[in-house]
């Protein structure tokens, strides 16, 4: 896919961080934007920083670690503007702390947005966009956490490490079926987003975050902050 003026474009985690970024990238593209989170009041922003760069925009409040949210989603941008052509699976979030400690709160809310947002993501476009016949892309995010291990982040570095196998599956199944649809697996180092604050947009039904408890947990959690703030600017990332 090459050509983006007059397209669609899907992103997902939209309200912050890289989805933002991806969005007004998009739209500088002059593609039409469709902004999908949890974060109602961040999104609501995205959109209109979208359409203040002339793009068409709508706004999904979407959590893409259910299914029938997912589908949602694709229903209302084929709604409003047909076709979809280059979809950003991106939402994601991060809990900190020695791995048999955290809650199954924990690791569900984690493996339920980064590596079932993809899943999903997979499941409910993939077959919009092959059926289209047209050229279109889909971009998952994963991290350098997925090509690397480390301390107090396992659920983080479990997911994404699932999200690149996916990814290369999903690759193969694509380029066997040779239709106009391709896949990458976008795979960023230090980023400067607000993922590490991630227990803001928390779900109630996810209970509260599990207390780090050593100090060693606290000084990497600490170490990770800074390394994400010194990180990569989003829009940096967003024109790559």
């Amino acid at each position: 896919m090459d050509q983006f003026q007059g397209r669609t474009a899907v992103v997902t985690g939209a309200a912050s961080g890289i989805g933002r970024a991806l969005s007004l990238r998009c739209a500088d593209e002059g593609m039409s934007v469709v902004l999908a989170d949890v974060d109602e009041a961040g999104l609501d922003e995205t959109r209109q920083l979208c359409v203040d760069r002339g793009a068409r925009s709508i706004a999904v409040p979407t959590d893409v670690s259910k299914l029938e949210a997912v589908q949602a989603l694709a229903d209302a941008a084929r709604g409003e503007f047909e076709q979809i052509h280059l979809v950003f699976n991106n939402a994601g979030v991060m809990v900190g702390g020695c791995a048999w400690e955290r809650s199954a709160a924990d690791w569900e809310w984690v493996l339920g947005v980064n590596l079932f947002g993809c899943i999903h993501g997979a499941r409910v476009f993939l077959p919009i966009l092959i059926e289209q016949g047209e050229p279109a892309h889909m971009v998952n995010t994963a991290s350098v956490g997925g090509l690397l291990t480390g301390p107090f982040l396992a659920s983080y570095i479990v997911s994404k490490h699932a999200v690149v196998a996916l990814c290369e599956v999903l690759y193969h199944e694509l380029a066997a079926m040779q239709v106009e649809v391709g896949l990458s697996c976008l795979c960023p180092g230090s980023v400067a987003t607000g993922i590490t604050t991630s227990e803001r947009i928390r779900p109630a039904d996810k209970g509260a975050a599990t207390p780090l408890a050593s100090e060693a947990e606290r000084t990497f959690v600490q170490g990770v902050e800074k390394g994400i703030g010194d990180g990569m600017s989003p829009e940096e990332l967003a024109r790559h």
